[in-house]
């Protein structure tokens, strides 16, 4: 027992000295065009309306456990703006994140968590 453990324990010392070898040379800041970082907001914004469309008919059905491969779960090219019309309130983690958005742009990026709540708190969608 003594022997396994004395092995797992070199192991890890190992494991941990040879995975922190980073030279600190390397450049920790990535420049893009504008464009580009534009292009990846957009894609960001699409992906979360696209998963709170897909995983609309689930929402709080499988809670505590994931969703079997055998369930299916409807798509097609008309899903998008049939819950859009149909089941806005789908889109509470857009909405809640545009709020966000909205106090930095008009407060900028250090506004004071107060400003955050009198805009949660003056919104005119429901806060469930």
């Amino acid at each position: 027992m003594k022997n396994i453990f004395k092995t797992v324990a070199l192991g890890f010392v190992f494991m941990v000295t040879f995975s922190c070898n980073t030279s600190n040379s390397e450049k920790n800041e990535v420049t893009i065009p504008k464009s580009e970082l534009l292009n990846k907001i957009k894609g960001g914004w699409a992906g979360q309306v696209i998963g709170c469309t897909y995983g609309g008919p689930t929402e709080f059905q499988w809670n505590g456990t994931m969703i079997d491969d055998h369930v299916p779960i409807p798509w097609d090219d008309t899903r998008l703006l049939w819950y859009y019309e149909n089941a806005p309130g789908l889109y509470d983690d857009i909405y809640m994140d545009l709020t966000f958005v909205n106090v930095f742009e008009k407060q900028g990026l250090d506004a004071p968590d107060s400003l955050h709540a009198l805009a949660f708190a003056h919104a005119k969608y429901p806060l469930w």
